[in-house]
């Protein structure tokens, strides 16, 4: 869910192809929107992977499942083969499926596909906080403080004022505020939650925790002191990961399996 330009694979393809024994074969399906001007984002990504997968000898096969909604893709358009080893992972996506206003909230439909496809991990990254509130004003300080939080976090990058990264990033954080704080009912997608409230969910849903390791925090702390500003920090939460800025998280990173 949410290729985010295929800039998460490479590392994972680089990685297969130093395996021992030999890399495996990657099946990667790709989930996105249809674009207003008619091309094919996912399959540009997915040529772009397959170049990278070829130079370092990993077979590698894409495909890409247009959808307008997440709880719009079914189990079987996904075509996952018998014996294959699925993993699933959704970049800050699942927050979207939270409306609960109407006969229930799409989450946990989707959640009902994922768990069918019996995946040995799935991978969530969300934001760390908690604008699902029905009472505005809860909502309006929550996304208050977080929101202060982000654009302090954007300052420590030293990004020119008018440069486009600067106004893409003030432009998209713009864009969830103005939908956490003046919209509502189906309208109202930006319903961002807490990991402790997805540890809930994810539990009821039929889901276990995995621990995502030492070394997964060991290469968040590197990349982090390599690509960022002084003040960010990454720490460890029960096995998750969360992203800060100073003492306050606002991304976390969490694994799932299906329970027995």
């Amino acid at each position: 869910f949410n290729l985010m330009q295929g800039l998460q694979w490479p590392a994972l393809i680089q990685a297969l192809a130093l395996r021992p024994g030999g890399p495996p074969h990657l099946r990667l399906t790709g989930i996105g929107p249809p674009q207003p001007d008619g091309k094919d984002v996912l399959q540009e990504i997915g040529m772009k992977l397959a170049q990278l997968a070829e130079s370092v000898n990993v077979e590698f096969d894409f495909r890409g499942v247009v959808a307008t909604k997440l709880d719009d893709v079914k189990p079987w358009m996904l075509r996952v083969r018998q014996g294959e080893a699925v993993a699933i992972n959704s970049i800050l996506q699942l927050h979207r499926l939270l409306n609960s206003e109407a006969s229930g909230p799409p989450i946990d439909e989707v959640l009902r596909s994922v768990r069918s496809l019996n995946p040995r991990i799935i991978t969530v990254v969300e934001q760390e906080a908690n604008h699902n509130s029905p009472i505005f004003l809860d909502r309006f300080m929550q996304a208050l403080h977080h929101y202060s939080t982000m654009f302090d976090s954007l300052e420590a990058c030293n990004l020119p004022p008018q440069s486009s990264e600067q106004v893409l990033a003030e432009m998209y954080l713009g864009r969830e505020i103005c939908n956490i704080v003046a919209c509502e009912g189906n309208q109202r997608v930006e319903r961002h939650e807490t990991l402790s409230q997805w540890r809930l969910r994810m539990s009821i849903a039929g889901f276990r925790p995995l621990h995502l390791g030492s070394n997964a925090f060991k290469q968040a702390r590197m990349l982090l002191t390599l690509f960022s500003g002084e003040g960010y920090t990454v720490e460890e939460n029960s096995g998750s990961l969360t992203l800060g800025w100073h003492s306050r998280p606002l991304i976390a990173a969490s694994a799932w399996q299906c329970s027995i």
